[in-house]
């Protein structure tokens, strides 16, 4: 009997650990990350719609991420580090578009982390010299 139950604890502890992965894998992401992105390049309905609402509730979520970020940005480890060219910043629709077409050019790792594969798509597109 304790060993059917050790069986069926383990059993939960896998799903709990695998459904907690799951929420910030970049396949969850990735909707929110497409309506933000069309927002940034002005594709949006008009302003006073409930499309336009429903567009931006769900973009929230990959802004809320990329404004994350942009502010731990500094504190990643140096293969994570962002190097704009010379006399220029990145801009908040810039980095919104490099993850999400990163994200979208690679759909063999979005059960990946999005914040990691985030942070990997900008270290990509701005690489530090080493």
């Amino acid at each position: 009997m304790k060993q059917w139950i050790a069986i069926v604890a383990a059993l939960l502890i896998e799903t709990q650990a695998h459904a907690q992965s799951d929420a910030n894998s970049g396949r969850v992401y990735l909707p929110s990350c497409l309506a933000a992105a069309e927002i940034v390049q002005g594709k949006h309905p008009a302003a006073d719609s409930e499309d336009a609402a429903k567009q931006l509730k769900q973009a929230a979520i990959c802004f809320g991420a990329v404004t994350a970020i942009m502010n731990l940005e500094p504190f990643f480890k140096p293969e994570f580090a962002v190097c704009p060219p010379a006399d220029s910043k990145v801009s908040f629709p810039q980095m919104v578009l490099a993850i999400t077409t990163h994200l979208k050019n690679h759909p063999d790792q979005l059960h990946n982390n999005f914040h990691q594969l985030a942070a990997t798509a900008l270290a990509t597109t701005w690489p530090c010299s080493k």
